[in-house]
C-alpha cells in the first residue's frame, strides 16, 4: 500500500516518496512507482505522523493499493 496525497485547496495530487521524520516532513512524487510502500499494519501510523508534522492542513492523505 502507498499514501495518496490531495491538496485541499488546488485538488493537486500526488504520493508519499518518503517521510522525514527529523524534517517533519513527505517526500514527494506524481509518479505511483516511487511511491513508498508500506504494510497495512503500518500505514495507518504514518498518516497519523504526517497529520502531527502539520502536513494535514494542507492534504489529505489516504491508503491506497
Amino acid at each position: 500500500m502507498v499514501i495518496k496525497w490531495t491538496n485541499k485547496y488546488s485538488g493537486e495530487t500526488g504520493y508519499v516518496a518518503s517521510i522525514s521524520r527529523k524534517e517533519r516532513h513527505f517526500v514527494n512524487t506524481y509518479n505511483r512507482d516511487e511511491a513508498k510502500e508500506y504494510s497495512s499494519k503500518t500505514i495507518a501510523k504514518m498518516i497519523n505522523d504526517l497529520i502531527s508534522f502539520g502536513e494535514g492542513e494542507d492534504n489529505e492523505f489516504e491508503a491506497v493499493e
